[in-house]
């Protein structure tokens, strides 16, 4: 993935997003998943080739107009140009509300509208980039999606590229509801009933070849004990 910078602006008395593409640098790190993908047999984690600032911003600008003509609340593209773009505004994203949010049933609720919006999107037979958190917006109810500057169908299938979307939501989202124990693998498993076939079986394939991370990360802090928890969910839903 080539390195971005966001700044935010003005445009027309409303906010906006100037989002600016270099070139990333990470070649070595991303060969060395594409590795340890393939060893695992996980297609779903193999990451995209890096590309450059221009092709990164060409590729936003892509799936952008894809998911919109599917009906996907993405941002408009306000200007193009050949490394940047200018980007409306979606609100705060959907991390941001949930660490926020202090009451444990409403947390549930944010977690669930994410679900949804997958499901739908996949439904429409669409697929994002990184579908973290911090990459999903919500404002009056509505469940937007953003930083799309890569194409995970350039190296695997669609079913890989939607299972890829719920492992990468079960990852970002297993901390906001860790003080209401199984409650978000019963989400998970309830979301991939909803799935195609194709797609719950590469959640499957993925989730036992890490299950044996689960574990290992629960002996580190932070981060690692997040990771710890998103895998239990996932052996759990796709047991």
């Amino acid at each position: 993935m080539a390195a971005t910078r966001v700044q935010r602006e003005s445009w027309q008395g409303q906010v906006a997003w100037r989002k600016t593409y270099a070139d990333g640098g990470r070649r070595r790190r991303i060969a060395a998943l594409r590795w340890v993908a393939r060893q695992l047999g996980a297609n779903a984690l193999l990451p995209p080739l890096p590309l450059s600032p221009e092709l990164a911003c060409r590729t936003e600008q892509a799936m952008i107009n894809r998911l919109a003509a599917l009906g996907a609340n993405v941002p408009p593209l306000l200007a193009v140009g050949d490394r940047e773009l200018l980007l409306g505004d979606l609100g705060p994203t959907l991390a941001l509300v949930c660490r926020a949010e202090t009451h444990a049933g409403k947390r549930r609720e944010l977690v669930q509208a994410g679900l949804d919006a997958l499901a739908t999107l996949h439904g429409h037979g669409g697929y994002l980039s990184q579908a973290f958190a911090r990459n999903m917006t919500l404002l009056d109810g509505r469940v937007g999606f953003i930083d799309l500057e890569e194409d995970p169908c350039t190296v695997m299938s669609l079913a890989a590229a939607q299972a890829r979307d719920v492992l990468f939501y079960a990852h970002s989202t297993a901390r906001f509801l860790s003080d209401q124990p199984g409650e978000h693998a019963r989400l998970l498993q309830a979301h991939l009933a909803r799935e195609a076939p194709d797609v719950r079986a590469e959640v499957a394939r993925t989730a036992s070849a890490l299950s044996w991370l689960a574990p290992v990360a629960r002996l580190f802090g932070g981060r690692s004990r997040d990771v710890a928890e998103a895998l239990a969910s996932l052996a759990r839903a796709t047991a």
